[in-house]
C-alpha cells in the first residue's frame, strides 16, 4: 500500500483551516499585501502573478483586486473550492489549479510569484525544495520577481516554544514541537480538540537559515536578493517577525 507524504493529507489541512486561517489572519490580509506590494518595489512591468500554495486564495484574492491576473496555486483541492467560490462572489476572475508545487512550472509564464505563510520545505528529500525553486525560476519571465516568506532557522531559534495551547473557533489546539537532525528540520504535532473529540495532525518543515536560503536561490539563478525580517522592510536581525526574500531572474 503506498503511504502518502502529510502534506498530502487532504483530511488535515481541513481540519487545520481554522487554525491556519483564523479570522484574525484573513482581516490582516489587505495590509500584509499592501506591504508585500511596496516591499517589491517598482510593479510597472507586473501583470500575470503567481500565488504558489495559495490555501483558501487570501493573498489571491487580494492580489486581483489590485487588478493583477493571478494564478493560485494549491495541493488541497477542498482549500482550491473555498478560494474559487470567493472569487466568483466577488467577480474575480481568478484561476486556481490543484498540483504538487514540486511539480509546478509554467516556463516564463509569471511577471512575479509569491510564496507566503511559510508554505516551503515540506518535502523529506532536500532537493525536492531545490526542484521547486528551480521551476518556480524557469516559470518567471524576463526579470520576474520572486517572494517568498518562512519562519527562519534564526527566527524559530529565538522564539522556540515545545508546547503551546491555542484556541480557534470552538476548536482547542494544543501543539508539541521538537527540533530533528541536528537543527535541518521542525516537528509540530497538534492535538485538535473540539466536541470532546481529538485528532492528532503532523507536520514537518525543513529549516532554513538566510544564508542558507540565499545560497540555494543563487544557485537556481536569481540575482539582487534581498532579505527583510517583516514586510514593513525590517532588517532580518534578532527581531524579526519572520524572513522575507526577493530576488529576481
Amino acid at each position: 500500500m503506498e503511504t502518502i507524504s502529510w502534506y498530502e493529507r487532504e483530511s488535515d489541512w481541513v481540519l487545520k483551516r481554522s487554525i491556519i486561517f483564523n479570522k484574525n489572519l484573513v482581516r490582516l490580509t489587505f495590509i500584509e499585501v499592501g506591504r508585500l506590494l511596496k516591499l517589491l518595489g517598482n510593479l510597472d512591468n507586473t501583470r500575470r502573478v503567481m500565488d504558489l500554495c495559495c490555501g483558501i486564495g487570501r493573498h489571491s484574492i487580494e492580489l486581483a483586486r489590485y487588478g493583477f491576473e493571478v494564478t493560485g496555486v494549491d495541493i488541497t483541492q477542498p482549500y482550491l473550492d473555498i478560494a474559487s467560490e470567493r472569487a466568483a462572489r466577488e467577480g474575480l476572475d481568478i484561476q486556481f489549479e490543484q498540483s504538487d508545487m514540486k511539480e509546478y512550472c509554467r516556463p516564463s509564464e509569471f511577471d512575479l510569484i509569491v510564496n507566503l505563510c511559510t508554505s516551503f520545505g515540506y518535502f523529506d528529500d532536500i532537493e525536492d525544495d531545490i526542484k521547486t525553486l528551480r521551476n518556480i525560476y524557469k516559470s518567471l519571465a524576463p526579470n520576474g520577481k520572486f517572494m517568498i516568506e518562512i519562519l527562519g532557522k534564526e527566527v524559530i531559534a529565538s522564539t522556540f516554544k515545545k508546547v503551546e495551547e491555542l484556541e480557534y473557533d470552538g476548536y482547542k489546539v494544543v501543539a508539541k514541537s521538537r527540533i530533528l537532525d541536528n537543527w535541518t528540520r521542525l516537528e509540530c504535532r497538534r492535538y485538535v480538540t473540539k466536541d470532546n473529540v481529538e485528532e492528532e495532525i503532523v507536520a514537518y518543515h525543513r529549516l532554513y537559515s538566510a544564508s542558507e536560503l540565499q545560497g540555494y536561490l543563487q544557485e537556481v539563478g536569481f540575482r539582487n536578493i534581498q532579505v527583510y525580517g517583516n514586510f514593513a522592510g525590517g532588517p532580518y536581525d534578532n527581531e524579526a517577525k519572520s524572513m522575507i526574500m526577493i530576488g529576481e531572474k
